[in-house]
């Protein structure tokens, strides 16, 4: 009969749990850039575990983590086509233009921007993503 030995000692745990403290005192959750100070921890010296390990724990302990938001290559929040769909109707007036988000998003990107323009109407920012 072979023992399973675990991935993550009792050190580990305490750095991990240590670190949600600190954020949850600073009103913060987890993240990305916290997993990779928590591998640095003298506890994790010699470990296999990666920073997506020391992610999956924090999650696996129902630990707060704040899940990194997906950006385009120009930096800008990704938005789907329903989204951008949304924000011509709400633009120009209109309750629901549902159908509009089956075109090309390139088109729709144009089409929000001149949207802007015209109405003067701004989320954010004109859509890059």
């Amino acid at each position: 009969m072979t023992t399973k030995t675990a991935k993550y000692n009792v050190a580990m745990v305490a750095a991990i749990t240590a670190a949600a403290s600190a954020a949850e005192a600073k009103g913060e959750k987890l993240n990305a850039a916290s997993a990779l100070e928590i591998l640095s921890d003298p506890a994790f010296d010699g470990s296999d575990v990666s920073q997506r390990g020391v992610i999956a724990k924090i999650r696996s302990m129902n630990l707060p983590y704040a899940k990194a938001e997906k950006v385009t290559k120009s930096g800008e929040p990704v938005m789907t086509k329903e989204v951008m769909a949304d924000q011509i109707a709400t633009a120009l007036g209109l309750s629901d233009l549902k159908s509009l988000a089956k075109a090309e998003k390139d088109d729709l990107r144009t089409l929000l921007n001149v949207v802007h323009e015209i109405v003067g109407f701004q989320t954010d920012k004109a859509v890059n993503g």
